[in-house]
């Protein structure tokens, strides 16, 4: 048969609520000594009565175990008081930071020209100079700049000029060789003509080898002009 739920509520009858009373106590007492037993418990239970009778359970001793919580609740409280006090930093420490954080918002939105109908005359004067010295500051970097790109260009030109007077060194001694050459190739073009069985007559020497001059010289030219036009140089 299921047990019948009991009201919590007062009892009106004394002697009901008296039996209650010592049954429960005596019962929350069991609890509290099965605990310390069986989990290694210190359990402290104390039970005044509704005239005021003491009742009390322990583990061990009742003198160890207020002052272990007394020494816990010191610094439950401190800890939360800790807590609190942090809490109220941080929060400063925020509301400080966003003020910052607002302020310089404000100041560069006035340096770019806005938000300036609520400035004084000497605070617009300190935010003109404080534009000129930006100013200056980045005029002085964009002159190192260009003197820096100048000097490297100047560098460039030096040296590419020399390498043009090396390039013009090396052709001039290429067309030095070509025409030695040639002058040895038209002297043993003519040399057979004059010794010869057969010698032709002079007319037609002169002729022959004026012709073949006016080739080499052709030929010349146009390996000097494909060379020139290769490295990119006037001559």
């Amino acid at each position: 048969m299921a047990r019948e739920k009991i009201e919590i509520k007062k009892i009106e009858k004394r002697a009901a609520r008296h039996v209650t009373f010592s049954k429960r106590r005596g019962g929350l007492i069991k609890k509290a000594r099965e605990l310390s037993i069986l989990c290694e418990a210190d359990v402290g239970l104390i039970i005044f009565s509704a005239t005021g009778k003491l009742f009390q359970y322990c583990s061990s001793s009742m003198k160890m175990i207020l002052e272990k919580y007394q020494k816990y609740s010191n610094t439950t409280i401190n800890n939360e008081q800790f807590s609190r006090e942090s809490m109220q930093l941080e929060n400063q420490e925020v509301i400080r930071i966003r003020q910052e954080i607002e302020d310089l918002n404000r100041t560069l939105r006035q340096m770019h020209g806005k938000e300036l109908e609520g400035l004084t005359m000497a605070e617009l004067q300190q935010l003109e100079n404080k534009l000129e010295m930006g100013l200056h500051r980045v005029r002085s970097r964009k002159d190192e700049r260009l003197l820096k790109e100048i000097y490297e260009l100047q560098k460039q030109g030096i040296q590419f000029m020399e390498e043009n007077v090396k390039l013009h060194r090396q052709l001039n001694e290429m067309q030095s060789c070509h025409v030695e050459n040639n002058n040895a190739e038209e002297a043993l073009f003519i040399e057979p003509l004059e010794t010869h069985d057969h010698p032709q007559s002079s007319e037609s020497t002169i002729c022959t080898a004026y012709n073949f001059t006016l080739h080499k010289a052709s030929v010349v030219d146009n390996e000097a002009s494909d060379t020139s036009l290769q490295l990119g140089l006037s001559i």
